[in-house]
């Protein structure tokens, strides 16, 4: 995997292998130098110089890794290649202390099996393929010409093989992490997500609330004209609710939306009256399309309750914004004051959504537009 592909868990898993490695390096040069303090049998390693001189290498190398600013390395090109440097003198460090300590007799091959799951865990395969190669091909060197044969067979055979595991436990342990990474990912979009539906929620019985206790302050209020008026601005509610659900997202397209609320109402009110909706693709905050949905609502049950002829719902796209108009073909109102759906509009566009409300009269019908702009503030 490339440096600049690396996620922050398995960055912060790499960290933890380099820290790791820096405490197995301590460990590492306190058994060589006591295994050459104390010898195996054979003359004393002691008098070997050249073992001091890689232990005493190993120990500076290591003393200055540990001090490296690895939190900012790690996952940069840099820190990249400085690892892949560490793995090769890992490797020369093993084949040399190996020629050092008696070839095929030394026990200090063994250490390779810490250089592997390093190599493993820290560099990319390609670059694996080539350290282990590396490896096995300076152990040959290490121990020629007099090792005996079968003896220099099976260590290679048991080095290669400690290489393939390492490299399938390490792709298990990275495809492990990258799923738990995703796993955590995808639970934070839920949490959001679910607050989200909960604020949004919360702010639209309060609406569905303040539309109730406005229906019912109508002088003339009647109990069912208030479960009827009431039921009508629910669906439009409802219906920007279900757009939601169905996308996933945080905006609506808006035609869906007006359709569903303009058929419940032409089912309800339209009594054999032509009711289409033309409109474009446009898509608004759900916030903003509950209330576009309630303006919707309001205009289309005053132009189907007292205008004539077939209702007309137009959303389109202008260089100001976004421009809704429903059109009847009767007369209007006259001079005649607006109720409460009317005074509900007023309110929404103007101080919901900062737009304004038009009404015109021709010989065509009468037309109410209401004009928004984009943006969600003014």
């Amino acid at each position: 995997m490339l440096a600049h592909t690396l996620t922050p868990p398995l960055v912060a898993a790499r960290l933890r292998v380099v820290r790791v490695a820096i405490a197995l390096g301590w460990i590492s040069v306190a058994v060589v130098a006591a295994a050459t303090l104390l010898g195996n049998g054979d003359p004393p390693m002691a008098s070997e110089p050249a073992v001091w001189t890689l232990v005493a290498a190993a120990a500076v190398g290591n003393t200055v890794l540990a001090r490296l600013p690895w939190p900012r390395l790690v996952g940069r090109p840099s820190g990249e290649r400085l690892l892949g440097a560490w793995s090769v003198c890992l490797v020369a460090l093993v084949a040399g202390l190996t020629v050092a300590g008696g070839g095929w007799r030394s026990d200090f091959y063994l250490l390779a099996f810490l250089v592997v799951p390093f190599v493993a865990l820290t560099e990319p395969r390609r670059q694996q393929v080539g350290l282990y190669a590396l490896l096995l091909v300076t152990y040959l060197a290490a121990v020629l010409p007099d090792a005996p044969p079968g003896v220099v067979a099976a260590r290679l055979g048991v080095l290669a093989g400690a290489s393939v595991l390492a490299t399938v436990v390490a792709e298990i342990l990275e495809a492990l992490g990258l799923a738990r990474a995703r796993a955590e990912s995808e639970a934070r979009v839920e949490r959001l997500l679910a607050d989200e539906a909960h604020h949004r929620i919360k702010n639209n019985l309060q609406l569905v609330g303040d539309l109730l206790e406005l229906e019912a302050s109508k002088a003339d209020g009647s109990l069912g004209a208030v479960v009827e008026e009431t039921l009508s601005r629910i669906g439009s509610v409802a219906a920007v609710h279900s757009a939601l659900a169905r996308r996933g997202e945080g905006r609506v397209t808006l035609r869906p939306v007006v359709e569903r609320v303009v058929a419940l109402l032409a089912g309800r009110l339209g009594s054999g009256r032509t009711v289409r909706v033309e409109a474009d693709d446009t898509e608004l905050a759900g916030d903003r399309a509950t209330w576009t949905a309630l303006v919707v609502n309001e205009l289309v049950t005053n132009a189907l309750r007292h205008g004539r002829g077939a209702v007309t719902v137009r959303i389109a796209r202008t260089s100001g914004g976004l421009r809704l108009a429903v059109a009847d073909e009767g007369p209007g109102p006259g001079g005649a004051a607006g109720g409460l759906g009317t005074a509900l509009v007023q309110r929404l566009v103007e101080e919901g959504m900062y737009g304004r409300v038009n009404r015109a009269c021709s010989a065509a019908g009468f037309e109410v537009a209401v004009t928004l702009p984009f943006e969600e503030t003014p």
